[in-house]
């Protein structure tokens, strides 16, 4: 290919498209995961925010949690919940206190809820989701300061959150 103005200005618009194309679809993504971290913070986080304040306010009865039983733990304040009338949140998954969180690209979230009369711990969130969540509860990002607090999972690819209600 001889390079002429005529073929310059073809191949240098062909590129200029295709970085055009790139940015709005990387912008597009963005907005996506930007959305599904904002449902699942409003859609399930806050409703569980609710529901644990209303089982508090009915003096409902908190299950004995030992340190490593995690899922009988939650399944039981789920059922408890149920029968006296406190429904918990629905969740995507089989358990109401699991949520997965399905971004596009980076792999599926499996958050895990451990719920307390004071606080929420959630296990199994990204550093992207836990920055979002942070945010959205503090106004700004600071994992060792303000009303979510966290730190790296064992694995050292999740985080584990601490919500103080």
């Amino acid at each position: 290919m001889i390079l002429t103005g005529k073929n310059v200005d073809k191949l240098l618009s062909t590129l200029l498209y295709i970085v055009l194309v790139g940015l709005v679809a990387w912008g597009g993504i963005r907005i996506i995961n930007y959305s599904l971290e904002t449902r699942f913070y409003n859609d399930f986080l806050m409703k569980w925010d609710v529901a644990i304040i209303s089982w508090s306010a009915k003096k409902g009865v908190w299950p004995h949690f030992s340190g490593g039983n995690h899922i009988e733990y939650m399944d039981n304040l789920v059922s408890t919940m149920s029968l006296n009338s406190v429904k918990p949140p629905k969740s995507n998954t089989k358990r109401s206190y699991v949520y997965r969180l399905k971004k596009i690209g980076p792999p599926a979230e499996d958050v895990f809820l451990l719920c307390f009369p004071d606080k929420i711990i959630l296990y199994g969130i990204s550093s992207d989701t836990f920055i979002r969540i942070d945010t959205f509860i503090d106004g700004k990002h600071n994992e060792n300061a303000g009303r979510f607090t966290g730190r790296p999972g064992r694995n050292g690819k999740t985080f584990i959150g601490l919500w103080r209600l």
